[in-house]
């Protein structure tokens, strides 16, 4: 008995059907709210318009067809066997039929079967990195993954791994090749199947070379002091990186202008993300903030992966823009209260030092330009039910000669979070400013964090020039926050510029640093040429420590 596929996917207004007419595959979309009667005589038009039936003129054709169809049965029969009524929406007489008959032809009718849509593996495989497959299927509950090694020679196929993983569009499994594969292909298998563990119809297949890894990678030095998770309720690990986005890497003018020094595969992202998820995996972090993190990748690559390695994450875009800021995190260390994201430019306006800055039209529009946000993750440690661990997640603007800009984006990151945390007032509420600031230690911004103010006669006021002078302007603050990271010699490292621009800033009384991860050396920078590398992911380092809550507040 020949099948026929029937697809109704739950938000959309549509019934697929795909049937075999004999000499080719037919494929119908009709709407769930036409009557069955009307899609039954579209199937039976197309089993009268027969394959090397003589042709005639198309007014001909049509009448003949109809007179046909009109003389053919076609029903749906239910599991008891019965005829289910003409009558019938096509959103609810399908789901019921199982068995399709069209003249002397009879179908079995398989509705909503797990199917997997799209796989595929990595550009760059390499012993040693991790391996994601970007899979998407529907209708189904779990997919087994089987990972065969094929050997070079006698094209021989070896089953290495095989793991039924349960599937809700995020996770997915990964595999990371050893050195003996290296010159074999890597073939993976995946199956769906659906609630009631009925096997998709065909297997997907994907194969791929397996190539020799870069050598050893500067994060392995850190990962020498992270190898092990921590386990104390009251301390955790955080980890700030901006990992370079694939929007800025992948343009001509990087690869030729920016970053000549870096080889182009090593600017692919598909051999970048394998370093960084190697790396961040082997940093044992209870929290990550990314920076610069593109949607897509976050979505089909790092969220799968870190999801089976216990992490849960989210991802906000800047404004108009494919890449932004994500924070992930240990799904076993905390449960998630609340997230949001603001465009820093937009809080701004609710500032009273909006009023000032509107008598000079170019500095307002300067920073109502700015597409940076501030993400906020609102986190509960388990086991620590009074307590608020407010992460906060953000990228200012980078020009140089811009530091002013900065500072006022920090007041207004401030200020927001200050406002913010009033809605956990019945709560001990710790806060961290993570991210890219693109601030010097010496800047403005810095100054703010660290005391609470930048008077209005600092020269930060200046650096716009006249026509973004603001008169009188000053920024104050209630607390006084020092970076848990420290000021390390450099978190940036490209030609012509080496700079301290990342930080973990938080408030002394709330928090007690165990460990500083230890950060890269400038001759390990310069093995090759600058940042990034074959070796190094991104054009900045990763950083990170180990922070106890305090209980003294």
């Amino acid at each position: 008995m020949k099948s026929a596929v029937v697809r109704i996917p739950p938000h959309d207004n549509i019934v697929c059907i795909d049937y075999d007419l004999g000499f080719k595959m037919r494929f119908l979309q009709r709407d769930k709210d036409e009557m069955v009667s009307r899609t039954l005589t579209r199937i039976k038009l197309s089993h009268t318009n027969q394959k090397g039936k003589k042709k005639k003129s198309n007014r001909t054709q049509q009448q003949q067809q109809l007179q046909d169809a009109n003389l053919m049965q076609a029903f749906l029969l239910d599991q008891h066997g019965d005829r289910i009524d003409d009558n019938t929406l096509n959103g609810i007489a399908w789901p019921q039929a199982k068995q399709l008959v069209v003249g002397d032809l009879t179908y079995a009718v398989d509705v909503n079967p797990p199917t997997i849509i799209s796989l595929k593996l990595p550009d760059f495989v390499m012993d040693g990195f991790p391996v994601v497959p970007m899979l998407t299927a529907e209708f189904s509950t779990s997919i087994k993954y089987q990972w065969y090694i094929i050997s070079a020679d006698s094209k021989e196929e070896t089953l290495i791994e095989s793991k039924l993983i349960p599937y809700d569009g995020i996770r997915t499994a990964a595999f990371i090749p050893k050195k003996e594969y290296i010159g074999r292909t890597l073939k993976l298998v995946c199956t769906t199947y659906n609630e009631q563990h009925t096997e998709g119809c065909d297997p997907s297949v994907v194969t791929v070379p397996v190539a020799a890894g870069p050598g050893i990678c500067p994060f392995e030095t850190t990962h020498l002091y992270t190898g092990k998770r921590l386990t104390d309720p009251d301390c955790f690990r955080i980890v700030s990186y901006n990992v370079l986005a694939d929007t800025y890497a992948s343009t001509e003018h990087t690869r030729n202008v920016l970053m000549p020094y870096c080889p182009p595969y090593a600017l692919n992202i598909d051999y970048r993300k394998l370093l960084i998820t190697r790396e961040l995996c082997g940093y044992n972090a209870d929290i990550i903030c990314l920076q610069e993190c593109d949607k897509i990748i976050f979505d089909q690559f790092y969220a799968p992966f870190m999801k089976g390695m216990g992490y849960e994450g989210v991802q906000d875009s800047k404004i108009n823009n494919a890449e932004g800021e994500a924070i992930l995190y240990r799904i076993d260390r905390f449960n998630v209260v609340d997230h949001q994201h603001v465009c820093i430019a937009r809080s701004l306006e609710n500032l009273e030092i909006f009023q000032q800055i509107r008598q000079c039209p170019t500095l307002k529009d300067r920073l109502m330009n700015r597409n940076s946000i501030i993400q906020i993750l609102t986190l509960q440690p388990k086991q620590m039910e009074n307590i608020r661990l407010i992460v906060v997640n953000t990228h200012f603007y980078f020009r140089p000669n811009a530091s002013h800009i900065r500072a006022i984006q920090g007041y207004c990151m401030l200020k927001y979070v200050e406002e913010y945390c009033n809605k956990y007032s019945d709560y001990d509420v710790r806060v961290l400013y993570c991210g890219d600031f693109n601030s010097y230690p010496t800047t403005a911004f810095i100054k703010l964090m660290t005391s609470g103010y930048v008077e209005s006669s600092n020269p930060v006021w200046h650096e716009g020039g006249k026509e973004e002078f603001c008169e009188n302007i000053s920024l104050h603050n209630n607390q006084k926050y020092i970076s848990f990271t420290g000021y390390p010699k450099f978190t940036n490292f490209v030609v012509g510029f080496v700079e301290c621009l990342d930080y973990i800033f938080g408030h002394p009384k709330h928090f007690q640093v165990e460990q500083v991860f230890p950060c890269m050396s400038e001759d390990v920078a310069m093995a090759h040429t600058a940042l990034p590398s074959v070796v190094s992911p991104s054009d900045h380092i990763a950083i990170g420590c180990d922070l106890r809550l305090k209980n003294n507040c």
